[in-house]
C-alpha cells in the first residue's frame, strides 16, 4: 500500500490543511490490538475532538467488542481504500456518531509503531478539531455510548494527545 498512498494522504492533508506536525511513537499493546487485525501495513486512522462550538467536546464508549473497554474515546476509526484524511474523519463521524463534521482543522498526524513483543504493525492517525453539525448524536452500531464533555475526562484513551487541541480550540469558542 505504501509509500504510495501514504505519499498521496500526506501530500493532499498538507495541501487543504497546511504543513502540521508529523510526531512518531511506539506503543507496546497486548497481542489482541487491533493493529493486528488489519493486512495493511502502515494502515491509517482519522479521528478527532468534535466539539459544539461552545466549548463541549463529544466523546464516546465503543461496545465492548471494539476493545477500548470503558475508556472514553474521539469518534474515528480506520480509512477505507482511496479516501483521503478528511473523507475518513468525514465517514467515521456519521457511522459513529450520526453527525457531520463543520470547520475541520488537521492538528498533526501520528506516525505510530505497535509492537506486542513478536509482532510489528505500523500505522498513521490523522487527528482533527472539528465542529459538530448538530448537539444531538445518534450513536452507531458500535457505540454504547455518547456524551458531551465541558473537560477532557481522566479516562480519555490517549488523553495526553487531546491536551493542547482542547486548550487552543476548544475553550476558545466559547468566546
Amino acid at each position: 500500500m505504501c509509500p504510495g498512498i501514504c505519499k498521496d494522504r500526506l501530500a493532499d492533508a498538507f495541501e487543504r490543511f497546511g504543513r502540521v506536525p508529523i510526531e512518531k511513537r511506539k506503543l507496546v499493546v497486548p497481542p489482541d490490538h487491533s493493529a493486528f487485525r488489519t493486512a495493511e501495513d502502515p494502515f491509517w486512522s482519522a479521528g478527532g475532538l468534535l466539539h459544539d462550538g461552545h466549548g463541549r467536546v463529544l466523546l464516546i464508549r465503543h461496545v465492548a467488542a471494539a476493545g477500548w473497554g470503558d475508556a472514553w474515546v474521539t469518534p474515528g476509526g480506520r480509512m477505507e481504500e482511496g479516501e483521503t484524511t478528511l473523507d475518513g474523519l468525514r465517514r467515521e463521524v456519521r457511522e459513529e456518531v450520526g453527525l457531520e463534521v463543520l470547520e475541520p482543522v488537521l492538528t498533526r498526524i501520528l506516525q505510530q509503531t505497535f509492537s506486542d513483543g513478536n509482532r510489528v504493525r505500523h500505522g498513521y492517525f490523522a487527528q482533527f478539531v472539528a465542529r459538530a453539525s448538530s448537539p444531538v448524536a445518534r450513536p452507531g452500531p458500535d457505540v454504547r455510548e455518547t456524551r458531551w464533555f465541558e473537560r477532557l475526562p481522566s479516562d480519555l484513551a490517549f488523553r495526553e494527545d487531546y491536551v493542547a487541541d482542547f486548550e487552543r480550540f476548544i475553550q476558545a469558542a466559547t468566546f
